[in-house]
């Protein structure tokens, strides 16, 4: 019923991995595809494309190797909601809405869905927004890749974009934001996950997220529900603010520079959250300046 497919860098956790699934997923067949990409390089979206190729069972689970299911018997939940027609991707975090700020999958507070536990550190934190509240699922537009499962017959009219893709970012969002032209995608609440990393920001991230929002610019802003025009522009507002943060905590102070606060604050000058930023970018130079010591 389901094919596991991983892209490995790490044997060991790989086989953590293999383990914690044949202890967790429940009665339903399974198979685990597991691509040891060391030294080769191949970009995840060609990994994930060649393995969802070889599948034998009708569901695919891929899934980051550093994740561990939680919760017993988590295949039949997931099984079951993944037979709907209208079913596309179900993950573990996402967004219900994509503006046009090139955030990752998160573009801010009130948008963000999220049911997982995230460790770091030696520590856990759990990740869980209120609006999954007494919901099995929770509809969203884009999902975070640490775990993203769909139908085979999904997958094959919205494959991984091994041309414009081919690193390792950008690909969840890409991906589950063509699903939601046509199907729902999901934010599983019933299933506990922990994962293990907090993700890599580099500036090739940087350049896909602007990719990726090039590619999609006839399609933004993407929401799970009509919204009206104050509404709007009340969530375009949060968007660009949380990216413009966002740049600054990582320290990419030359993509987003100052003057752009400052053109934020002017655009939105009556908005609490944007006059955050005067005192949100000296801490971030600052906490960046003490990192090159």
């Amino acid at each position: 019923m389901f094919t596991i497919i991983c892209c490995s860098v790490h044997p060991e956790l790989a086989e953590n991995l293999k383990k914690n699934i044949a202890e967790t997923i429940g009665d339903v067949p399974y198979e685990i595809l597991i691509t040891d990409n060391r030294g080769k390089g191949d970009g995840i979206c060609k990994v994930y494309n060649d393995n969802a190729t070889k599948a034998r069972y009708e569901n695919l689970c891929f899934v980051h190797e550093d994740v561990k299911f939680l919760t017993p018997n988590w295949g039949v939940a997931i099984a079951a909601k993944l037979q709907e027609t209208d079913c596309g991707v179900i993950g573990f975090a996402g967004s219900t809405i994509r503006t046009n700020a090139p955030c990752g999958w998160r573009q801010g507070t009130r948008s963000m869905v999220a049911h997982y536990i995230q460790g770091r550190n030696g520590r856990i934190h759990k990740v869980r927004t209120k609006n999954t509240l007494n919901q099995q699922f929770t509809q969203v537009v884009t999902l975070d890749g640490m775990c993203m499962m769909a139908r085979r017959d999904v997958w094959a009219e919205h494959q991984f974009d091994t041309t414009l893709l081919t690193g390792f970012h950008g690909y969840d969002i890409d991906f589950t934001m063509s699903v939601a032209v046509d199907h729902k995608n999901w934010v599983c609440n019933v299933v506990d996950i922990e994962h293990f990393s907090v993700g890599n920001y580099s500036p090739d991230w940087v350049e896909t997220m602007q990719a990726l929002n090039d590619k999609w610019q006839s399609y933004l802003p993407m929401t799970t529900r009509p919204l009206s025009p104050q509404e709007m522009e009340s969530y375009q507002q949060e968007s660009e603010q949380y990216h413009i943060r966002f740049m600054w905590q990582k320290g990419f102070f030359d993509v987003v520079p100052f003057k752009e606060g400052v053109k934020h604050i002017l655009q939105y000058p009556l908005k609490p959250l944007s006059w955050k930023l005067l005192i949100k970018y000296p801490i971030y130079r600052i906490r960046s300046i003490r990192k090159k010591r």
